[in-house]
């Protein structure tokens, strides 16, 4: 029988979790959960430091989508040479199309302009229930467009758009790379995903692995989908499920990163070998012991911020490599 390995960090905020006991986000009202849900964010993430320039603005689209961009300082860019122009990364957050905001990865986001030394462009989609699928969907397609044109809010000329995301998020970039028939594809340099929802479709083994117990759970993945996505026949449509799109010939340069614990885990497994397959330069690796949500928990399990930071550092190099192939 195999031994289960929990990361001794994981198991202290696992054990504190269970000891205090408490009701579970989605027994919440859907008003606290959100608050309970930034709030969580901001006590187990690491304090937001002053390394970036912050400020919020509004992506234009078919309606006005809230957003914070974060500029690195001209030392942390000085890795690209001191270019007029340089790529942006959009992020999407987690919170299973129905929790998060900015406020929820800011920590995360400073983090990932700093240690890359891009812009990053924070998206606060629209959210479920009151916004089922595509709402979601569309928001970060929408941006993907804004981004890529460079406007005058980010300041400096935009060189090639990346995409990054956690969880619910890192499905929603996934998705955004399939462009619609009679859409002009934009061109993506590379993506990161943390722990990627890639089939809400079916359940997986590692839903039944880590049903309970480990933070998140299959239970919450159910009462996720069934907010964003009511119609269960609607969930194999590749831009709620990437795992099942036709052709992933287009995808860019990849990172991704899984937990060992985590519900999530098999599906990420699925979607890195399918990447692998269709001959997509992909950069997979899973985080042992580790539970799911740990880029924004590195204060809570500081053990996480290794694999993290290993996965920021091979995003901007795919970043890098890209821009010097002249992918943009």
């Amino acid at each position: 029988m195999e031994i289960l390995y929990v990361d001794p960090d994981a198991a202290r905020l696992l054990d504190a979790v269970a000891n205090a006991g408490g009701v579970k986000l989605r027994q919440l009202s859907l008003t606290d959960a959100r608050k309970a849900a930034d709030a969580m964010a901001q006590q187990l993430d690491l304090p937001c430091g002053a390394e970036c320039t912050v400020a919020d603005l509004t992506v234009a689209g078919a309606r006005p989508i809230p957003a914070r961009l974060y500029s690195p300082s001209d030392a942390q860019r000085a890795i690209h040479g001191g270019a007029p122009a340089t790529p942006v990364i959009l992020y999407a957050h987690g919170g299973g199309w129905m929790l998060g905001s900015l406020d929820f990865c800011d920590s995360l986001c400073r983090h990932l302009a700093t240690r890359s030394g891009y812009r990053v462009v924070s998206l606060d989609y629209r959210l479920a229930p009151e916004h089922p699928f595509p709402a979601a969907y569309e928001d970060v397609q929408a941006a993907v467009r804004w981004v890529h044109s460079s406007p005058s809010e980010l300041g400096e000329a935009v060189a090639g758009i990346a995409l990054a995301g956690d969880s619910a998020g890192a499905g929603l970039i996934a998705a955004a790379t399939l462009t619609d028939p009679g859409d002009e594809p934009i061109p993506v340099l590379a993506a990161l995903m943390f722990y990627p929802v890639t089939d809400i479709s079916r359940t997986t083994q590692s839903y039944e692995a880590f049903s309970d117990g480990f933070l998140l759970e299959a239970a919450d993945m159910h009462y996720f989908a069934e907010a964003y996505v009511p119609e269960p026949n609607v969930r194999s449509d590749p831009r709620v499920s990437p795992l099942l799109a036709a052709d992933l010939d287009s995808f860019p340069p990849t990172t991704l990163l899984t937990c060992g614990l985590d519900v999530l885990r098999d599906e990420g497994r699925a979607f890195a070998a399918r990447l692998a397959q269709t001959g997509v330069d992909i950069t997979y690796f899973e985080a042992r012991g580790q539970i799911h949500g740990i880029a924004t928990m590195r204060g809570a399990i500081p053990s996480a911020r290794v694999p993290v930071d290993r996965a920021i550092d091979d995003f901007a190099r795919h970043i890098r490599q890209s821009v010097a192939s002249g992918s943009i």
